[in-house]
Formats: structure tokens, C-alpha cells, sequence
């Protein structure tokens, strides 16, 4: 028996343009497109001896900067500089649009925290706010703020930063984590392993506002809202996809793709009204309705390669969408690099929720899936968005050949598209 039913949930549909890859470098790692136009990239190698490199054409031809490889994690840029935060407590910085690099160190304002493994210490988070460039240690040594474009560096409250009962080898109580930190609305959040926090800067402290953060290590601005994801294995339909914090304080959530549980977003980002979300295992999606609807972006991603092929940054500039992936440096293939995807072959979906109404309509007669006038395009898909079964002539597809399962439709119908839900038993 085969139900249908007219679309009133999150939509997910294929893709059919395929990513290009336009430069292979093994451990790709940080990826930025710096404000004169420049893509940067940043790989991460084990033994340091890889680096940044840059494209000044789009990405025909790439060059290896002159800095000293400290595996650099994020590229963040103000009015003045690009920033690169690294191991080993250090910054690069770029005022020619990541030609030339100087190296910069924080070492001294997070040494009473770390001591000895400061020279251990990772950064992955780094933000200008309220006039200052903040930096989070992602290894215990607290937030810390430059006033002088990274020169010297003060730390904020560590305290407030810290949990649990206190450590009888260390002598403290541990620190959290921290993974990203975002201005956004006036205020800056610090997002860690465990805790969210909202910086006060009356006191130079910090205060927590959640503690069920799990790993809320990336995030971007959408529509309005803070959206942040979960960089971490979470299967379950019950854990929120894209938690959103909206203007007035008040936490939300982004719906899912249909049929998916994955949560373990590693890239996300937006660009006006389009967002791109990248998993580590399940692919790539993109809505340009807040997530009412979602279509895969998967194509030409490798991620049936069996190696630990992980999408890391997607930035875009006015052409084409950005995709920078890591694969570790002992892989036997040539996944790891950038892709990119012209931004006109985006799918456009919008409104779902107002079509299939007035004359054009689909039915089902227990074999076939009709439409009430001419299709144009139709086709069928399963829940991962690959077509399953396509209009071959007429105004009916027929379903016989599927198993049993839910599926989803979309048709062009006289000029109209709609789409629907088709539950086979």
C-alpha cells in the first residue's frame, strides 16, 4: 500500500552539480578568503613541517608563505590583520592578505596557568570584540584578550573558566576547553566542551549560561541568530541538529534534513540567505529557507574514500562556495584540499509549505504516483536524497520497484512545483 501525504515537515532533495577540487594539500586544516580576495589555507602536520599558502587568482595557482609551521587551526581577519592561531601559544599575522606572516606569542599571559605545557598549548578560537581580540586555549590556559593587535595579551577571569573539584596533581581545579567564541548581539559567548559562557565586562569574568554545551565547537551567524553545532559522533534524533540563540536571549533549534540522526557537524556556515552545514560521516546540506527545507550537497565529496575524510571550513565568496577537508597526512589518497561549487548552481527552494495547492496535485492509484496535469520534471527520492525512481513520460511514475519504506517526490506540474511524501508498506 502506498500513502501520500502533502509535505508540512523538514524536506530534504539531491543535487545533481558536483564539487571541484581546485588544490590538493594533504592535512588541509584552516581555510580563509581574505578581504582583498586571497584564499588562504593552512594544513596540519604532525611534525610542523607544513604551513600557509596562499592563491592571489582564484585558486589557479597556489604559494607557500615564509612562516614558521606551528599547524594553524583558524584564520581570523579585522580591519588591520589576518590572524592565524597555532600550537605552541603562537599567532601569525598578515597585514598584505597572507603573503607574509610574523609570528607573534602569547606564552607569557597563560604561563601561570599552563606552566611548563604551555609550549603544548592549542588555539581554535579567535574573535574581535568590543575592540578586542579575544583567543580561547583550547588546552586549560583560559581566555585571554590583546588590546594591541595580538603584541601582548591579558587573561580575562580563569576562574570563572574553571570546574569540578580540584586536581591533587595539579593543585586547581581543571579548566574548560575552549572550542570557539562568538560576538554576536553586543555580547561575547565562549563555547567548550562541556559549558557555555557569556563574557562580563564589568568584572573581566565570565559567566555560564549552559552546561551542556557537548562539544559546541563551531558556529555562524544566520538569519539573525547565533547558530552553533556539535563536533562530535551523536546519533540521535532527540539532540537538537543546530541550536540558535536568537536577539532577545532565547534559545531555539534548526530542523533536521528529514530521515537523518547525525549530529556531529565539523562546518557550518552562512552567506546571506543560505546555509551549508558539513557532517564528518553523512554529507554535505544547504537550505536557503532556515532549514524548512534541505537539499545534499554531496556530490563529488569523497566521502565513500574509508579514510577519516572530514569537511572543516565552507566559506564564499560572490562566485563560488568554499569547501576546505582534511584528511590526516598518512592517507593513501588525495581527498584532503579545497573544493569549491559555483554559487548559481545552488538549488533554490523555497516555500514548500504553500505548494501542491490549487489544481496541480498528485494522487496515487496503489502502483503509480499521478499528477493531476503534465509533469514537466518528476522524480523520486529516498531519504539520503538520491533518486530512486524519475518521470519517463506522461503524468505518472510508477513505484512497484521500491521497497518498503518513506520516500519523497518532486515534480514540476504545469509551471508549479510541488512536493510531497510517499510512505510505501
Amino acid at each position: 500500500m502506498l500513502l501520500l501525504s502533502i509535505m508540512l515537515s523538514t524536506n530534504i532533495f539531491a543535487q545533481e552539480v558536483a564539487w571541484e577540487q581546485i588544490y590538493k594539500l594533504p592535512a588541509t586544516n584552516a581555510f580563509h578568503i581574505a578581504s582583498n580576495g586571497n584564499l588562504i589555507l593552512a594544513d596540519y602536520q604532525y611534525d610542523f613541517t607544513g604551513g600557509i599558502y596562499f592563491s592571489e587568482d582564484k585558486g589557479q595557482t597556489w604559494k607557500k608563505a615564509d612562516v614558521v609551521d606551528y599547524a594553524y587551526n583558524i584564520f581570523y581577519e579585522n580591519d588591520e590583520y589576518i590572524f592565524a592561531a597555532g600550537n605552541a601559544c603562537r599567532v601569525a599575522r598578515s597585514n598584505d592578505g597572507g603573503k607574509t606572516w610574523e609570528l607573534l606569542s602569547y606564552k607569557r599571559a597563560v604561563e601561570d596557568a599552563l606552566g611548563e605545557e604551555a609550549d603544548y598549548s592549542v588555539a581554535y578560537a579567535l574573535t574581535m570584540h568590543d575592540g578586542k581580540l579575544f583567543l580561547g586555549d583550547f588546552a586549560g590556559g583560559g581566555i585571554i584578550y590583546s588590546e594591541d593587535n595580538g603584541e601582548t595579551w591579558k587573561q580575562t577571569d580563569i576562574n570563572a573558566l574553571s570546574y569540578g573539584e580540584e586536581d591533587p596533581k595539579l593543585g586547581k581545579r581543571p579548566v574548560e576547553n575552549i572550542y570557539s567564541l562568538a560576538s554576536y548581539n553586543g555580547e561575547l559567548y565562549a563555547f567548550g566542551v562541556y559549558f557555555v559562557f557569556r563574557y562580563l565586562p564589568e568584572t573581566n569574568s565570565w559567566e555560564t549560561i549552559r552546561s551542556d554545551s557537548n562539544f559546541m565547537a563551531v558556529y555562524t551567524i544566520y538569519q539573525g541568530k547565533l547558530c552553533t553545532g556539535r563536533s562530535v559522533m551523536n546519533y540521535s534524533t532527540e539532540v537538537p541538529f543546530i541550536e540558535t540563540l536568537d536577539e532577545n536571549g532565547v534559545w531555539s533549534a534548526i530542523e533536521r534534513p528529514e530521515g537523518t540522526d547525525d549530529n556531529n557537524i565539523r562546518a557550518i556556515y552562512a552567506s546571506g540567505n543560505d546555509l551549508f552545514v558539513g557532517m564528518q560521516q553523512s554529507g554535505l546540506y544547504y537550505t536557503n529557507d532556515g532549514g524548512e527545507n534541505w537539499s545534499t550537497l554531496s556530490n563529488g565529496i569523497p566521502y565513500s574514500s574509508g579514510t577519516y575524510f572530514t569537511p572543516m571550513f565552507i566559506r564564499a565568496d560572490e562566485e563560488y562556495v568554499y569547501l576546505a577537508a582534511y584528511e590526516p597526512p598518512f592517507a593513501t589518497t588525495s581527498n584532503s584540499g579545497l573544493y569549491r561549487l559555483a554559487k548559481a548552481d545552488l538549488p533554490k527552494v523555497t516555500g514548500i509549505k504553500n505548494l501542491g495547492m490549487g489544481n496541480n496535485s498528485a494522487t496515487f492509484n496503489g502502483s503509480s504516483l499521478n499528477f493531476s496535469n503534465q509533469a514537466e520534471q518528476a522524480a523520486i527520492y529516498d531519504l539520503s536524497g538520491r533518486p530512486v525512481s524519475v518521470l519517463s513520460s506522461g503524468n505518472s511514475i510508477n513505484v512497484d520497484h521500491l521497497n518498503p519504506g518513506t520516500y519523497i517526490y518532486r515534480a514540476k506540474v504545469n509551471g508549479q512545483t510541488i512536493s510531497g511524501k510517499i510512505s510505501k508498506q
